[in-house]
């Protein structure tokens, strides 16, 4: 009886030692294949044990924006309400928030305020793939077949061209109600249609969500993965993250329908909504960490300079890696479910203005809201 009982310890001594060290390789080696199971079954990317030095800061002014009283002026006249930040020569000159993040009665907007960013995460998933390619683990030449060979055409589309929306890429079908991008990427891989326009620009959020799957390809690990370990991580970003259910939703400011019916009605069915551009369409941030996030990229810290240009250069107005882009400043913007996102800055990348919102009253266009601020500020 005693060997048996030495025996039977033995063996679960063992098999405790060799179950921490698995569940030590699927949660720290994000390189293993343990790994990707880990996070499929936690449902979130892990951040590493190792303290990871803070590869940017965007540098604050001790000085109020000369222009802060007409950015006021101009928000109060024009009804806008949600967060936003004014950069100017570089530096952060000016954050405010105005209206509620929850109606009527709710708490108010803050500098903290997480919003979904909608189409204002597409530069961070172009610049990832730009990334990419200066690691050498992708090309821009590289063709859409060399990573889903069954989409038709696939042949005579590149990456740049998933990039520029010059794909000839739609998708009609409506997607399933999901929040695994696994599920959602194989469905656009099967329902994914080709109209032959290559070269013509549209834009469609399939070229995104396969360009997300591109970096997990490229990368050999989730796309979220990718953005928290290269982006929030480094950034040390506190208001950044992923929306993948009801219980992250429910942290952010409720977003609302254009009306001037007499009360703002909160958009409902939001988990479908974000599922039909689930992927690279899917995070929140507060405005300082965006507009921390599209600096960091600016500045050539994240991608070399040579490269940023490469991505969103651009002297006649074009969709160019995620972005509006023209001579003299480039724009983005976008709306998701009562959200919008607004962003304008100079073709110098020094001065500009970022708003995130979740009300934006009927007559003000998602392409109208942060060029306003833009030229109440620089004009």
């Amino acid at each position: 009886m005693k060997k048996f009982l030495a025996w039977f310890l033995s063996i679960v001594i063992v098999l405790l030692v060799f179950g921490g060290g698995c569940f030590a390789l699927a949660k720290y080696n994000t390189n293993s294949l343990a790994h990707s199971y880990y996070q499929k079954l936690t449902g979130k990317p892990v951040r590493s044990s190792k303290k990871l030095e803070i590869a940017y800061k965007v540098p604050v002014t001790m000085q109020k924006d000369k222009a802060a009283s007409k950015v006021d002026s101009a928000l109060k006249t024009n009804n806008l309400v949600g967060s936003t930040a004014i950069i100017r020569k570089g530096q952060l000159t000016y954050l405010t928030a105005t209206g509620r993040s929850h109606y009527p009665g709710g708490s108010k907007n803050t500098n903290t305020t997480k919003y979904q960013i909608g189409s204002a995460q597409d530069l961070i998933t172009a610049a990832s793939v730009m990334k990419l390619s200066q690691q050498k683990k992708l090309k821009l030449s590289d063709k859409l077949s060399k990573y889903y060979p069954k989409i038709s055409g696939a042949k005579q589309i590149t990456v740049k061209n998933l990039l520029n929306m010059t794909s000839g890429l739609s998708i009609t079908a409506t997607p399933p109600a999901t929040d695994s991008f696994p599920t959602l990427l194989s469905w656009n891989e099967r329902n994914v249609q080709n109209s032959g326009q290559t070269g013509s620009y549209d834009y469609q959020a399939v070229n995104y969500v396969l360009l997300a799957g591109i970096v997990q390809i490229a990368s050999d690990q989730p796309y979220r993965e990718f953005i928290q370990t290269q982006v929030i991580d480094k950034l040390d970003l506190k208001n950044t993250g992923f929306v993948l259910n009801s219980t992250k939703r429910d942290k952010l400011a409720t977003s609302y329908e254009d009306s001037y019916s007499g009360g703002k009605v909160a958009v409902t069915g939001m988990a479908k909504v974000q599922s039909t551009k689930l992927g690279p369409y899917q995070m929140y941030m507060s405005t300082l960490d965006l507009a921390t996030t599209y600096l960091y990229i600016l500045s050539g810290k994240f991608i070399k300079s040579t490269n940023v240009e490469k991505l969103i250069g651009s002297s006649k107005p074009s969709f160019v890696g995620g972005v509006y882009s023209g001579k003299n400043y480039f724009t983005v913007h976008g709306q998701l479910g009562g959200y919008q996102d607004s962003v304008q800055i100079d073709a110098g990348k020094q001065n500009g203005v970022v708003l995130l919102t979740n009300y934006v009253p009927t007559g003000i266009k998602s392409t109208q809201t942060a060029p306003i601020i833009y030229n109440t500020v620089f004009k």
